[in-house]
């Protein structure tokens, strides 16, 4: 006799930040949050991203591919995943920036909010070439090694970052699809922008939506208070 399966249909609808679209979502389960707590204590970003990724896949249904959806969208499901599967409240750490010492904080995430707008966005390079952008997803950076390698410079990273967010080259005549392009060629092109011109594109890749949340507390060591913005995954749940 086949034991019950518990706890897998949606209870939840969420709008996903970049469409407004409905979601449904449900908590995550033992069997996610073990890989979840394996990733995480592994300290391997891909290993960490792939686990999230996993998680949202398997907590919503099928209409949306995950490896497709932006960064911010993830992070904002699957914080909303978080909030229903272990609670609202997180404990956090904080150190003081004043004595160093290590303050245990909690949050309520359900406070966490989205700030940047999400809307379409066309660089404008010369009077006839513009530049049409896209925002990355989790999927981009695990195939980019330059990207998860936190050892490199972060110029560097800027410029693959740049390159993940660069959709197609609009010209008079033309709407060239960079998927198509080799990235030497890619490169190429980022490597012929003025200063002024990749000013303008990397504004793009600094006004990225993400989740956010304005934390205060009272150091318990110097008796200090303090503010601080939380910004992405990272902070809410490292």
């Amino acid at each position: 006799m086949a034991l019950p399966r518990l706890n897998e249909s949606s209870q939840y609808i969420l709008n996903i930040p970049s469409t407004n679209e409905e979601l449904k979502y449900r908590p995550f389960l033992i069997k996610e949050q073990k890989l979840l707590l394996i990733a995480y204590e592994s300290q391997d970003q891909k290993q960490i991203i792939n686990a999230i990724l996993n998680c949202v896949a398997n907590c919503t249904d099928n209409a949306y591919d995950v490896n497709k959806l932006s960064t911010f969208d993830v992070d904002y499901i699957f914080t909303k995943i978080r909030s229903k599967s272990v609670g609202e409240k997180v404990t956090i750490n904080a150190k003081c920036p004043s004595c160093s010492h290590d303050n245990d904080v909690e949050i309520d995430l359900d406070q966490i909010k989205l700030t940047g707008d999400v809307k379409p966005s066309t660089v404008k390079i010369t009077e006839d070439i513009s530049l049409k952008m896209k925002y990355p997803s989790y999927y981009d950076f695990t195939m980019n090694e330059k990207i998860m390698n936190t050892d490199r410079m972060g110029t560097e990273i800027l410029f693959e970052m740049l390159i993940t967010c660069m959709d197609s080259i609009l010209t008079e005549d033309e709407h060239i699809s960079l998927k198509d392009e080799s990235k030497e060629e890619i490169e190429t092109f980022v490597n012929s922008l003025t200063s002024e011109q990749f000013a303008k594109v990397r504004e793009f890749i600094e006004k990225i939506p993400k989740i956010t949340l304005n934390m205060e507390y009272t150091c318990l060591d110097c008796n200090k208070k303090h503010k601080h913005n939380l910004e992405g995954l990272q902070d809410f749940f490292s």
